[in-house]
């Protein structure tokens, strides 16, 4: 009897084959049943069978949901400034989440606003909302609407939350480069900002402290940025001296200053004078605010034809073109076609004759570019009727043969995109791989392009398409140039036809 009460207790397994063996089968399995009842009963709760625990579990999860059910309660879901601002999808969203979810330095009331990681979140949100405002508000084609969303102080005050949460010193443990990176991104997205922002009337009631607070703001973005100079790619230099230039020249202009632009900038400048291409913003304002793309469509007599591609097949030109040169020279060729020119004078094309007089006399006197002293007599002018017409990746031809190297890329109506790439090889002109930085602004109305050197040597350029609907305005391009002496008789250009040569005498 020992061996049947005492053995269970201990070691059951072996009771239950020792008993296999005997007799009293029955009854040894039944005190066996009754052991294991009694040793479940009276387990500690965390030595239950895992069955059991998962059907209280179960049980404890239904009566939890039907309570939250019954009591109609509902968890408020905690959403970041800058999921806020990604979601954002109208430019009053994006302001909305600045002045309620951004955290700027002063604001922190947790201790986890202080970590430096909150700051860069914060940071990083800034940069986003900046580049994403710019983008949305780049249209010239809805400035009444851009006026009517920015009039108000309160909505600027947004873009100057924006532009000093950009400027959060929270990156201790920020990669350098890429800290460089979001800050140009920032300048570049601020300069567009300002440009749609005070593109306004003269008579625009806007109260002056919000001008002051929009250029310390400003003035502290392009402190920090600079502060990682040493950093900066190629391109980065580029982008920050044109939007150095933009933030300037639109600040100044707002607040009625006169104090020049070497003044304002101080030693901010990076030098960018080894680069045989500027975004250059000349004072032209006044001869260009009236002249509208309509204006010079009614003037220009311009024609959509046919290209030879690189592969030798004809497509249709995606914009239309013309051609426009002083008495004597002759046409222009590119991608198998010789434009024939129309005469330039103030007669035929007064607007065209405008533009380019204020062009050159902006660059002799422009304190920056007073090397550039050319008369141009001849300019290709394109204009692209929507956001759909675009131009690839290209370099100009002959330039430093037929023309001089040296050449103004003026841009009326539509924002658009403009960007350069270093050709693969170092000058080798076959299909660039895609992988060469590519520097890139946004060009307003009246914005010019400097290409000089041997810039069309070793550098390409396009002109994007448009960034969203409402960016489908027309645009036009006047590329300015000077046509060079061929010697041995030969006619400035390229021959024309015999109606083109009797008209160019």
């Amino acid at each position: 009897m020992n061996e049947v009460v005492v053995w269970p207790l201990l070691f059951p397994k072996y009771l239950y084959k020792r008993s296999s063996e005997s007799t009293t089968t029955t009854t040894t399995m039944r005190t066996i049943q009754t052991i294991q009842t009694t040793r479940n009963s009276t387990r500690h709760p965390f030595c239950r069978r895992k069955s059991s625990l998962t059907m209280k579990k179960k049980e404890r999860t239904m009566q939890t949901t039907a309570t939250l059910k019954n009591e109609n309660t509902t968890r408020t879901p905690v959403t970041t400034v800058g999921a806020l601002i990604q979601d954002a999808k109208t430019v009053e969203e994006i302001l909305r989440a600045a002045c309620d979810s951004l955290l700027l330095e002063g604001e922190e009331t947790l201790h986890f606003h202080f970590q430096d990681v909150h700051r860069q979140k914060n940071k990083s949100a800034s940069v986003n909302g900046l580049k994403r405002l710019a983008k949305m508000m780049c249209s010239s084609s809805s400035s009444y609407e851009k006026k009517t969303k920015t009039k108000n102080n309160e909505r600027i005050g947004g873009i100057v939350r924006l532009i000093k949460g950009a400027s959060l010193d929270g990156t201790k443990t920020t990669n350098r480069k890429k800290r460089a990176s979001d800050g140009i991104d920032a300048l570049r997205a601020t300069a567009s900002l300002l440009v749609s922002l005070f593109d306004e009337d003269e008579d625009d009631d806007r109260d002056t402290s919000i001008i002051e607070e929009m250029r310390n703001a400003c003035d502290e973005l392009v402190r920090r940025v600079r502060e990682d100079a040493e950093y900066f790619s190629d391109g980065d230099r580029i982008v920050f001296d044109w939007a150095l230039r933009v933030i300037e020249s639109n600040i100044a202009s707002s607040s009625g200053e006169t104090t020049t632009t070497s003044e304002r900038r101080g030693d901010a400048t990076i030098t960018v004078d080894e680069f045989p291409f500027r975004y250059v913003t000349p004072n032209i304002s006044n001869v260009l605010k009236n002249i509208t793309v309509e204006d010079l469509r009614k003037e220009v007599p311009f024609k959509a034809e046919k290209l030879i591609t690189r592969t030798g097949k004809r497509v249709d030109e995606r914009r239309e073109t013309c051609f426009v040169a002083e008495s004597g020279i002759g046409g222009l060729a590119y991608s198998g076609k010789i434009m024939e020119p129309t005469l330039l004078n103030e007669a035929s094309l007064p607007l065209v004759t405008t533009i380019r007089n204020a062009i050159v006399e902006a660059l002799k006197n422009d304190e920056d570019y007073a090397g550039c002293d050319i008369d141009f007599d001849c300019a290709l002018m394109n204009l692209y009727p929507d956001g759909s017409s675009a131009c690839a990746w290209h370099t100009d031809p002959e330039m430093g043969t037929v023309w001089d190297r040296d050449s103004v890329i003026v841009s009326i109506g539509e924002t658009r995109r403009f960007a350069f790439r270093k050709l693969a090889g170092g000058g080798d002109k076959t299909q660039n791989d895609g992988e060469e930085e590519q520097v890139w602004v946004r060009v307003h109305h009246g914005d010019c392009i400097l290409m000089r050197d041997d810039c069309n040597d070793n550098w390409e350029h396009c002109v994007f398409g448009k960034e969203n609907d409402s960016n489908n305005a027309a645009r036009i391009s006047l590329v300015f140039k000077k046509a060079l002496s061929r010697g041995g008789g030969r006619k400035k250009g390229h021959g024309t036809n015999s109606k083109e040569k009797k008209r160019a005498k």
